[in-house]
């Protein structure tokens, strides 16, 4: 919820009492006033802040490329625990990392639903309309295509373009008060954001009046009291500008070309049967032109009638090109311009949000401008009286930032330790090494982001590896060259590494093994292979990488093993052999034992028996002579 006294602080600055526009060098009075009523940096803050986000990260998708933080030209994104992020705050919506992330990982929320419900309200809704539609759209018939989105329930369609006619005029009127160094044009919301938030020494010299979109945010309002408008364009950062606190009443939801397209389509042959229809307001002329380069400078010199003055007129679009300005500005080496700023490539016809291919814009710009052509003659008549002034505000942030020291301290940290050994060659993100550090300095990147010092990193840990792996390792191309050949193998095989690449793998021993997986993509697995020529045994995985095409073979050598079960195996035939023969020996000894046992026992048996019958015939001999 934007906070209702902000606002309607932030308008007794811009607006006088009679809600008329103030001068300039008033509303820096007012500034002064507002500011000894209350603490201006909480109102700034407030003022800045917007309710809903406009672009989001999808923490699922990110695969960690940088391509956003590549692209991104004021470097809003912050890489935490491998995921990108917005940085609200310093971004200038310009929408290029929604449009360059391969992952689609960068989204932008979006108000179609909301829309929906307004048009389920009791309060008309409008359209307010993009000029860059006629680019965007197949257009044959504007007639026929306003049909088609009365048919989605809108009270009625306008162009935005028709207010534009009363942006012109105000930027006009500035170059008659010729108060300024250099006038901006302020009509693109992401330029608007670039200076305030990273070139604030230039607002000064920027144009203080609203966009086209508020300014008929305004109009409609004042000719439909009851009404809620909506904007559709194809620009990303117009989401931020209407929550903006400034004139967050103006527009209540703001739809992309791409979200349009699509509901168009949903309703399918509802919207094709429509009967045609008329835009709210009358042909906007000229204004039309407002979507390309060099469009508003067009605009002005049909307000002035061809005659601009003194002011030379220069038309600036494309991201960089809006930064390489606002350097030259800082530097004061413009004077006396009234300057077109478009962060978009040839302005708004190239919007993130459009639709169609754009490779096209080209074309689209053709049709624009024979669109606006056809009416182009007279500057519209102003026949409304609204307020279009706008108070531009330093957004800025003072960043910490490490001194000489320490920047060298972190570039060591990263294998940076001399200058030479600075590639800047932007893998990260970032253009040089010194802003990758820096950003890791203010944590909005990470050490790994260093891809060319990730990647010696791992190709040192992994030569470190397989050089001082004590398996033997070879690895082997279809043809049997031999790719590698650790300083295991070196030892095994009784020859340099330099001496194997130079040979085929058949020549060092049998490569049947290596050409079976080659053939059959099946690894070989703990196969014992015994190798006397070299007096070795080993046992072998060998195995197939299929994203390399290679054949890698790792050898453990057991010939100790083999050489240790061998010997344990002769002992234990040694020991069963000596025990066999002590066992032996006792069966001998057991049956001499017996042998003699079993004699002194016959004998004892027939010297007992013999004793026996001795007495048993005394007894009876001596009884018969009694």
């Amino acid at each position: 919820m934007i906070p209702a006294t902000a606002a309607k602080e932030y308008r007794q600055v811009i607006l006088g009492g009679n809600g008329k526009d103030v001068s300039l060098k008033n509303r820096q009075k007012n500034v002064i006033i507002l500011t000894g009523r209350m603490n201006v940096m909480r109102w700034k803050r407030r003022m800045v802040d917007c309710p809903m986000s406009i672009i989001n990260s999808q923490k699922a998708n990110c695969k960690n490329c940088y391509k956003c933080v590549r692209v991104c030209p004021v470097k809003s994104i912050k890489v935490e625990n491998h995921q990108a992020k917005i940085i609200e705050h310093d971004c200038i919506f310009c929408g290029i990392c929604v449009l360059e992330c391969p992952q689609g990982a960068k989204v932008v929320p979006s108000e179609l639903e909301k829309v929906k419900n307004l048009l389920h309200g009791e309060d008309p809704v409008i359209l307010s309309l993009a000029p860059s539609y006629y680019g965007a759209f197949d257009v044959s018939d504007t007639k026929k295509f306003v049909g088609w989105l009365k048919a989605l329930g809108f009270f009625g369609v306008a162009e935005t373009s028709a207010a534009a006619a009363y942006v012109t005029a105000q930027y006009y009127e500035l170059m008659k008060k010729n108060e300024q160094k250099n006038i901006i044009t302020t009509s693109c919301p992401s330029a608007n954001r670039l200076i305030e938030t990273y070139y604030p020494s230039l607002i000064d010299q920027m144009a203080p009046v609203v966009s086209p979109m508020i300014a008929h945010g305004r109009l409609l309002k004042q000719a439909y009291p009851h009404a809620k408008v909506v904007f559709a364009g194809p620009c990303i950062a117009k989401k931020e500008e209407a929550q903006d606190i400034r004139h967050s009443s103006e527009i209540d939801a703001v739809i992309t070309f791409e979200e349009l397209d699509a509901w168009i389509n949903e309703c399918g042959s509802v919207v094709e049967k429509a009967p045609a229809a008329t835009f709210l307001n009358p042909s906007s002329k000229i204004l039309r032109m407002y979507p390309v380069a060099e469009g508003i400078l067009e605009s002005i010199r049909s307000r002035a009638g061809g005659d601009v003055g003194d002011w030379k007129l220069l038309s600036v679009s494309g991201k960089e090109n809006c930064q390489l300005l606002c350097k030259s500005l800082e530097r004061g080496e413009l004077n006396h311009c009234v300057i077109e700023l478009n962060v978009c490539e040839d302005g708004c016809i190239n919007g993130p949000k459009t639709v169609g291919d754009p490779a096209s814009r080209f074309v689209k710009k053709g049709q624009i401008r024979n669109y606006a052509d056809e009416d182009c003659d007279v500057f519209p008549p102003l026949v409304e009286d609204i307020s279009l002034g706008k108070l531009f505000m330093n957004r800025s942030s003072k960043e910490d930032l490490p001194d000489e020291e320490t920047i060298r301290r972190l570039l060591a940290k990263i294998g940076k330790d001399t200058p030479e050994k600075e590639l800047n060659c932007g893998s990260c993100g970032y253009p040089t090494c010194r802003d990758k550090v820096i950003a890791v300095y203010q944590n909005k990147a990470e050490w790994n982001m260093c891809v060319p010092y990730m990647r010696e990193r791992a190709e040192s840990l992994s030569n470190y590896v397989m050089a001082q792996s004590p398996e033997i390792i070879v690895i082997v191309n279809e043809e049997m060259n031999i790719l590698e050949f650790n300083a295991a193998a070196e030892q095994a095989f009784r020859m340099s590494r330099n001496e194997a690449v130079q040979k085929n793998l058949y020549e060092i021993f049998d490569s049947t093994d290596f050409q079976s997986v080659f053939d059959e993509k099946q690894p070989i697995q703990n196969k014992t292979v015994e190798y006397p020529e070299y007096g070795i045994t080993t046992q072998q995985n060998i195995v197939y990488v299929p994203k390399e095409n290679v054949v890698i073979g790792m050898f453990r050598d057991v010939t100790k093993e083999i050489e240790e079960e061998e010997r344990k195996f002769k002992l234990r035939v040694e020991s069963m052999e000596m025990a066999q023969k002590v066992i032996d020996k006792q069966m001998v000894a057991a049956q001499q034992i017996a042998f003699l046992l079993g004699e002194t026992t016959a004998e004892t048996k027939v010297t007992l028996t013999q004793l026996k019958d001795m007495m048993v015939k005394k007894e009876g001999e001596e009884s018969e002579s009694t």
